[in-house]
């Protein structure tokens, strides 16, 4: 009779610790697109709560960046992005890094453009929060429509994903024949978004077009 008593205490036991531990993150990836601006996010969240975002973005002959944004108890506390943007009709290289407390006013801030350290007014500090929660939600929004990001290069007549397997693409009616022209040379690489399926993935949209393979990486600036 002990001895069953300290298995069902040892198995209490080795449940009561395993019980406490929260569970892992978990990720999922998708896209955007409106305008110039065309980005990739990665969403991470525990026990359904947004705890960070990653980012890469393209924003036309404006620039490109990536990003990176951390939660915690539901709100905003940290960005980090870095990247190419355009002043005086150049692109110049910029970072930035900013830290918020827990009600939304930054305890931190650096920003380099070019060579250059500069200040970031509170206006500019405040639309870089609300457009943290923006972008968080928008990527939300687009993983309930089950937006994928598909990614291959074009190799003779197959498309070749970043896992060297073929994949076969169905383009969305809307696309000019010059563009298809285009995306379908061999050595191209896109990145889109879509909806996989058996046996056709479906493109609705593009959101880069490159000249060779480069498979997408997902940004840690903060844990930098």
């Amino acid at each position: 009779m002990r001895f069953h008593l300290c298995i069902l205490a040892l198995v209490m036991a080795l449940t009561g610790c395993s019980s406490g531990k929260p569970p892992k993150p978990v990720t999922h990836t998708t896209a955007f697109a409106a305008g110039d601006y065309r980005a990739v996010y990665w969403l991470d969240s525990q026990q359904g709560q947004v705890i960070g975002l990653a980012e890469r973005a393209w924003q036309g002959d404006y620039g490109q960046y990536r990003s990176e944004y951390a939660w915690r108890a539901g709100s905003l506390r940290a960005l980090k992005r870095e990247g190419k943007k355009r002043v005086d009709n150049r692109l110049v290289p910029f970072s930035m890094h900013v830290r918020f407390d827990a009600n939304g006013e930054p305890v931190f801030q650096r920003y380099h453009q070019g060579d250059a350290l500069l200040p970031l007014d509170s206006a500019t500090l405040s639309r870089l929060y609300q457009e943290a929660n923006h972008i968080e939600r928008q990527a939300q929004a687009q993983l309930a429509n089950n937006v994928s990001v598909l990614q291959a290069q074009r190799q003779g007549e197959h498309w070749v994903d970043c896992d060297g397997e073929r994949q076969r693409w169905a383009l969305p009616e809307t696309m000019t024949p010059s563009l298809v022209q285009r995306i379908n040379q061999p050595g191209t690489f896109v990145i889109a978004g879509g909806s996989p399926s058996i046996g056709r993935d479906q493109i609705d949209f593009l959101v880069h077009v490159e000249g060779e393979k480069r498979c997408l990486q997902r940004p840690r600036l903060l844990d930098e």
